[in-house]
């Protein structure tokens, strides 16, 4: 696939990966115990899990991410955020795997597979190819003004707005799976 190959994605799996490490460096060095995770597991644990709830917020906070991602490429100069963003994800990942582990210990791991393989995996994804497209839109539009190029920019936003509906669209699925299957299945490790 040309995106994963080119040099942006690259990149920007990279911040992920550094933003996933520092994540682990900084749960290790606070040390502290993310109540929120425990008390998502004990939800789940004495069946007072509310699924509902649970998809509008998971929904809110993936469109949240994406349509900021979105409009940074469409605000030609937000763009140089996107990298911010990215990294952010990473350390929120890596500190909620290492809070897992830190305190559920060998369940931990297959708990923090359990939510990591395929949803939060797919959501973080979506991100990076949003990123991507964000930045590339940004670039492409920024370039065509500086050459003062004639740029079809109906078909050049219809484009990048089909791309963001199909990636909402799969972050729906994603949430879908997260809230009905993956926190059934939790149930049985918890």
């Amino acid at each position: 696939m040309k995106i994963i190959k080119s040099r942006i994605f690259k990149i920007l799996v990279a911040l992920f990966i550094v933003g996933i490490l520092l994540g682990i460096i900084s749960y290790l060095l606070i040390g502290t115990n993310n109540s929120s995770i425990i008390n998502y597991f004990s939800l789940i644990n004495n069946g007072k899990f509310n699924y509902f709830s649970s998809l509008i917020n998971s929904l809110i906070y993936n469109y949240k991410y994406a349509f900021i991602i979105w409009m940074t490429g469409i605000i030609f100069f937000l763009s140089v955020f996107v990298p911010i963003i990215i990294v952010f994800r990473g350390i929120s990942l890596g500190f909620m795997i290492t809070c897992i582990i830190s305190n559920f210990g060998l369940k931990g791991i297959l708990l923090s597979l359990i939510i990591v393989f395929p949803c939060v995996l797919l959501n973080e994804l979506i991100y990076l190819l949003l990123s991507y497209y964000s930045i590339n839109f940004s670039y492409k539009s920024i370039n065509a003004i500086r050459y003062n190029k004639s740029v079809n920019l109906r078909s050049f936003v219809k484009n990048y707005f089909f791309i963001f509906l199909i990636f909402i669209f799969v972050l729906t699925l994603s949430s879908l799976f997260e809230i009905y299957i993956s926190s059934n299945i939790i149930k049985f490790v918890v």
